[in-house]
């Protein structure tokens, strides 16, 4: 994979995951409706992690994974690495936050408080959005997201791994326990494995390149005006889907300009290169813990959400505390990885996903 094009894919995967923090951030009661254009963007950003999830696996699969068992326990490893600390602080900061200020929890709609327990249980299998059950945990929204991921690491690695007359059963299986919603999503996740076996076989020219690059970037763009054209088209369990399918199909053609203008860039200096892949390692901890950390920093700081100290403290600290915890994270990742691989007697080539 040319490094200047893997560098672009971690500022969009960066982006991706800022763009649905400040979304959330901009609410109201957190900074006042700070910057809330952004908002229209969150499930967007959403479609183009599932997209370039399915095109990271594609490409690790291929290239540096050389069977199931360390396929699964890469998988294993980034997600409840993350995972279990981002229910942890979710907790904590629940149970202080509804003592502390039950104003911005009790009836609010952004706070999940029946069946706790069940919450936090389905939570930790990744079973949270099994069949729709919306059971994510406390006011951590964006764990919904986890779910669908991890139906699609499993499936996924099913199709590719599993070789004998097992493998369209355990698919099914896999299909009928993560419900319709799910299966109806997964050819997004699909795209993605396609843009990468699509820039393994494809050779565009630099015009062709820059007409994917730009059209796959204005359909993203335009996402707000052309999701309310299509909300009406088709449901799955009360959700629409049509306008994720388009958004898909932005990030899908994006991706493969970008690819084709990457042979035409020259690479970035080493030390760019080496700063852009340390913040965009953690994004899933950004996507993951900054929800709870919102609500900590409104209920501990100034109480009139439109004040810059206000704002500074809730979008400032949330990158602080998830820069810090990152290295917690990381250390919980490879000894999770270790522990589900055993001790081997050679160290296998990781990427971070």
């Amino acid at each position: 994979m040319p490094s200047i094009f893997s560098n672009y894919l971690d500022v969009i995967r960066f982006l991706a995951a800022f763009i649905v923090f400040i979304g959330h951030a901009s609410g109201m009661y957190w900074t006042g409706g700070f910057l809330w254009q952004i908002g229209a963007y969150g499930d967007t950003c959403v479609v183009i992690f599932f997209v370039l999830s399915g095109f990271v696996i594609a490409y690790v699969v291929e290239n540096k994974e050389s069977g199931w068992q360390t396929y699964a326990s890469s998988r294993i490893s980034r997600l409840w690495s993350v995972a279990v600390p981002a229910l942890v602080l979710t907790f904590v900061i629940d149970y202080a936050g509804v003592r502390i200020a039950p104003e911005l929890y009790i009836g609010k709609a952004w706070y999940a408080e029946d069946n706790p327990a069940l919450r936090y249980i389905v939570s930790f299998f990744m079973l949270q959005e099994a069949w729709h059950l919306k059971l994510v945990p406390g006011i951590n929204a964006p764990f919904w997201s986890l779910s669908f991921e991890a139906f699609y690491y499993l499936i996924f690695g099913l199709a590719i791994y599993v070789k004998n007359y097992w493998k369209w059963p355990a698919i099914f299986l896999a299909f009928l326990v993560g419900g319709p919603l799910i299966a109806i999503l997964f050819p997004i996740w699909a795209l993605g494995v396609l843009a990468y076996k699509n820039t393994r076989q494809l050779t565009l020219s630099k015009s062709s390149s820059y007409a994917l690059f730009f059209f796959g970037f204005l359909i993203i763009i335009a996402s707000p005006l052309l999701r309310p054209l299509t909300s009406t088209t088709f449901h799955v369990l009360g959700d629409v889907v049509v306008g994720r399918w388009i958004d898909a199909g932005g990030i899908y053609l994006h991706l493969l300009g970008a690819y084709g203008l990457s042979s035409y860039i020259h690479p970035l200096p080493k030390k760019l290169q080496a700063r852009i892949a340390q913040v965009a390692a953690t994004t899933f901890c950004l996507y993951l813990f900054h929800r709870p950390l919102i609500q900590f920093f409104s209920y501990v700081g100034p109480e009139d959400a439109n004040s810059w100290l206000r704002r500074l403290l809730v979008i400032g600290g949330t990158l602080i505390i998830t820069m810090l915890l990152y290295p917690l994270t990381e250390k919980l990742r490879l000894t999770l990885r270790n522990f589900s691989l055993g001790k081997l007697p050679y160290r296998v080539k990781e990427v971070d996903l």
